[in-house]
């Protein structure tokens, strides 16, 4: 018999959460999902907020402890003026930020009438930002790069829609961020109708590489809510599959996961690794209307998924 711990006894939510509400920015109606990473010492989380009329921006967050975060009052990111992007830009929500080098490029799905296409953009400082392509067709829901080149170029995961299927993760590769090729499919959904995964799955924050292989956090959908889980890459070949956990890590069981604009939603976007620990942070949206924090030893997750 293993020794293995369960898989939903390896992630623990934070006792204090929800670490933010909406009652943390005046005028905020929903707090979504947000990408997350360590910048001059401090835990720096870019949050998707919307207002009353639905309105949404990115907003910088910062923290000592990464529990405890004051918000900036203004914007990083806004739907675009930019008459090259404005017509695909009309909402911006779950960015994934990937640190490369000095530049933290950030990646979200943009909308607009025309779909759902995969903008990406990049800061050096956290107050300014800079939006450099749109490097999807629509519809693409999910797109988050990998931390640095594998045999020479970016990689990235994705999770495009077609009218044959609605949820699959997809793994591409590019010279220079800005043209894609090489798709190939990597995870599919669960092939049983009452499967967590069963009707879709996506990626989430950027893979975290391990000595065992890149650790990829993806969530899952059931028609009845969201879970998360997480498989392993190939490090020098990432579109391979080593192994995935067995099941779901964490899905929505408290309340302030299962009521808000969207019932029964646990959704990352982003996560944090404690290098002197080991200790993973994740962070994760809860019902599309607050960030809640779960953590879990590194290791153990890698050794889930052998």
């Amino acid at each position: 018999m293993s020794n293995q711990k369960p898989c939903k006894e390896i992630l623990r939510r934070y006792e204090g959460n929800p670490i933010i509400t909406p009652k943390d920015f005046p005028g905020a109606h929903a707090i979504y999902n947000c990408g997350a990473v360590k910048f001059e010492g401090q835990y720096l989380l870019l949050l998707s907020i919307t207002d009353c009329n639905s309105d949404a921006r990115m907003h910088v967050a910062t923290s000592d402890d990464g529990i405890n975060f004051d918000i900036r009052k203004e914007p990083l990111i806004e739907t675009s003026t930019d008459p090259e992007f404005k017509e695909y830009d009309g909402w911006t929500i779950d960015p994934r930020i990937t640190k490369i080098g000095d530049t933290y490029y950030i990646v979200y799905p943009a909308y607009s009438v025309h779909g759902v296409v995969g903008m990406l953009g990049k800061t050096l400082d956290f107050k300014t930002f800079e939006r450099i392509d749109i490097i999807s067709l629509p519809d693409n829901r999910c797109p988050v790069l990998f931390p640095e080149k594998i045999n020479g170029e970016y990689v990235r995961l994705d999770r495009p829609t077609t009218i044959h299927r609605n949820g699959e993760i997809w793994i591409s590769y590019s010279p220079d961020l800005i043209h894609w090729g090489h798709h190939r499919l990597l995870l599919e959904p669960g092939s049983r109708p009452d499967d967590w995964n069963s009707v879709k799955v996506g990626p989430c924050g950027p893979p975290i590489k391990t000595d065992k292989g890149w650790l990829m956090i993806y969530h899952g959908v059931h028609p009845t809510g969201y879970s998360l889980s997480c498989a392993l890459l190939d490090l020098r070949d990432p579109s391979t599959v080593i192994g995935k956990m067995p099941g779901y890590m964490l899905t929505a069981e408290e309340p302030y996961e299962m009521v808000g604009r969207v019932r029964n939603v646990v959704f990352s976007t982003g996560a944090i690794l404690e290098e002197e620990t080991g200790e993973l942070k994740l962070y994760y949206g809860a019902a599309d209307t607050c960030v809640g924090l779960a953590t879990a030893p590194l290791d153990e997750l890698v050794k889930a998924c052998l």
